[in-house]
């Protein structure tokens, strides 16, 4: 969302003068069915719209792309009225807000006539920022690449659950069993379970940025986060299957336990890595301000 905020920002101009002029370009103020699939029609954008009278009374319905909602004309509207201000042409474009009903951004623009009556206008802004081609487009190898990761994702996502379950039946069968049986399947419990968490972070991060905000452009140093996100769950992960392996080898065989050392020794590798990552990212971040 901040970073479609952003890209609305610095456009805006460009993007208000679309809307303006695309919306002037009927001069006529009685709208009737014709001149408002006509509007739906030019603005794909157009989420919905209604006429307001001078003293700020809704006097149509709300028309939507595909049907109309009567109850709200006659409603009173004057507090939208009375904290704008138009410009020289009766023209007013409002600042970007989330919608109360859908939870999408929009904008409202509102037009003025010569007899008082007033046209509002309520625009999808990552619909007008598509159309404008300022955030990725639907050309066919973009649907393919979101198709391939929505696939192998949810595959992710899958798999992340069956080591879950499989995670919570060793610790079933640890709560039934007695013995040495108990602390193998503590052990293979808590591996499912590590395992489960890393590759669900890991499907996550891939599916909210290659599929699910993939049409908004990345921001600055982007790479970096999602990469340390993956590092992170990593290095949890495998430090405490290192915990793991140091009371396993400290119970079966003591002569094994450079095995452990080996295995603590590449997450503290690990982890170095990260904090040279994190610096070299914030370097470069802060070289381009």
């Amino acid at each position: 969302m901040k970073q479609m905020m952003q890209i609305y920002r610095d456009n805006r101009d460009a993007v208000e003068g679309f809307l303006v002029t695309t919306i002037s370009d009927n001069p006529r103020q009685d709208f009737d069915d014709l001149q408002v699939r006509n509007f739906f029609k030019r603005l794909p954008c157009l989420s919905d719209m209604y006429l307001m009278n001078a003293k700020g009374e809704q006097i149509t319905p709300t028309w939507r792309r595909h049907d109309h909602d009567m109850s709200l004309k006659g409603s009173d509207r004057s507090y939208f009225i009375n904290r704008i201000q138009f410009d020289e042409k009766g023209n007013y474009i409002s600042n970007p807000y989330i919608c109360a009903n859908s939870g999408k951004p929009k904008v409202s623009v509102a037009r003025k006539y010569p007899d008082g009556k007033i046209a509002v206008f309520d625009i999808d802004v990552v619909a007008v920022l598509s159309k404008m081609h300022l955030i990725d487009s639907n050309r066919l190898i973009s649907k393919l690449s979101v198709g391939v990761y929505a696939l192998l994702g949810g595959g992710l996502v899958l798999l992340a659950l069956f080591l879950g379950v499989y995670g919570l039946v060793g610790f079933v069968k640890a709560l039934i069993s007695f013995g040495d049986e108990t602390l193998q399947h503590v052990f293979k419990s808590i591996i499912g379970i590590t395992l489960a968490i890393a590759i669900f972070d890991l499907s996550k991060t891939i599916l909210e940025h290659e599929v699910f905000y993939r049409s908004l452009t990345p921001e600055e140093g982007n790479e970096y986060k999602t990469l340390t996100k993956f590092l992170t769950s990593i290095i949890i992960a495998l430090s405490i299957e290192s915990l793991m392996v140091v009371f396993k080898v400290a119970i079966d065989d003591i002569r094994n336990m450079n095995y452990a050392f080996y295995l603590i020794s590449g997450v503290g590798i690990l982890i170095v890595s990260m904090a040279v990552l994190n610096y070299v990212g914030r370097k470069k971040h802060k070289g381009h301000e």
